[in-house]
């Protein structure tokens, strides 16, 4: 055999040498660390926007029930004010019924609402609120939350009724303050309308489930 073919074929046939195993073996736990380490800092990147956003939810729900609170107690002085015009007036049965008022609005408990956690949610939740009617639980420009139940009553002594279903416009009835008519919105979400015996006296209902 010629004596280069031969070196030739020796070296290929030669183990691979000591350094370069070590070499490779180097390179392999360098990689392993650097994956662990990068997963170590999503980790710690991760809970630290958790924390972030827990403390932010958590300074918005302060303001907006510091927010509430300015706003009931601007509404209970303002009918406060009413009631009193009203006794003065000689008007008792309308200054009781503002002073019922009143106390359901003192009465209320104030609880932040509930966003949906996406854009799919919310879309689903439309869908669910237009199929349902306006069943279900309804913040009021009073402040009380009342629920519509399915039979065609209120969880208080109120009743409500659909009068006309083109409009999607519904009547309710109290059982010491005047009816109310007011018309569902699109979306489903919000009742506004008026007094059914006084046009001029604006009512509105927010859907809070």
């Amino acid at each position: 055999m010629n004596f280069r073919l031969f070196a030739v074929a020796a070296a290929f046939a030669l183990p691979m040498s000591p350094a370069t195993g070590e070499e490779n073996v180097s390179k392999l736990k360098s990689s392993e660390a650097r994956t662990a380490a990068e997963l170590d800092q999503h980790g710690t990147d991760v809970r630290s926007l958790d924390r972030k956003f827990q403390e932010d939810l958590a300074r918005l729900e302060e303001a907006y029930l510091s927010e509430r609170e300015r706003m009931q107690q601007t509404l209970v002085e303002s009918l406060a004010k009413e009631q009193k015009a009203l006794t003065k007036k000689g008007k008792l049965d309308q200054a009781i019924q503002v002073r019922e008022q009143i106390e359901q609005i003192e009465a209320t408990e104030i609880v932040p609402p509930h966003p949906a956690t996406s854009q799919s949610t919310a879309t689903n939740a439309s869908v669910s609120t237009r199929t349902k009617g306006i069943q279900g639980t309804w913040r009021w420009s009073n402040g009380v939350d009342i629920r519509n139940l399915e039979n065609g009553r209120t969880n208080g002594n109120g009743s409500w009724r659909l009068i006309n279903p083109h409009e999607q416009v519904y009547e309710f009835q109290w059982k010491r303050l005047s009816p109310d008519h007011v018309k569902l919105s699109p979306n489903g979400r919000v009742l506004e309308g008026t007094k059914a015996n006084n046009p001029t006296v604006r009512v509105w209902a927010v859907r809070v489930d």
